[in-house]
């Protein structure tokens, strides 16, 4: 389900050096929304302005993984779902993971049709 690191990689906090604080802000959508197929939104950046990429983050919808795209000047992360959803309510998670910080965040809206 979530991509683990393999042997030998850094974890965060251990020796050598501070952490990385990941911000993962201005999260969508929230709250109730009427369309079926809203476009999952959020920025992750990195708070001292190191760059990301699109393979330090995950996306999930409902514990399955998203297909996403990633700006990673901006920040700015898109993820149109992948079918429509059902009425009710659906939980996001998006994970950022580097050799020297973490990030997450879980938030969920309500799909009324």
């Amino acid at each position: 389900r979530r991509r683990r690191r393999g042997p030998g990689s850094r974890r965060p906090g251990g020796r050598g050096g501070s952490r990385r604080t990941i911000l993962i802000t201005s999260v969508g959508p929230t709250g109730q929304v009427n369309s079926s197929s809203p476009t999952i939104r959020a920025y992750v950046e990195d708070r001292y302005g190191s760059l990301l990429t699109r393979h330090d983050i995950d996306v999930y919808l409902d514990g399955e993984p998203m297909r996403f795209s990633y700006g990673k000047s901006s920040g700015r992360l898109t993820c149109p779902p992948n079918k429509s959803l059902s009425s009710g309510t659906h939980t996001v998670e998006i994970e950022a993971n580097t050799d020297d910080g973490v990030g997450r965040k879980r938030w969920t809206f309500n799909v009324k049709k």
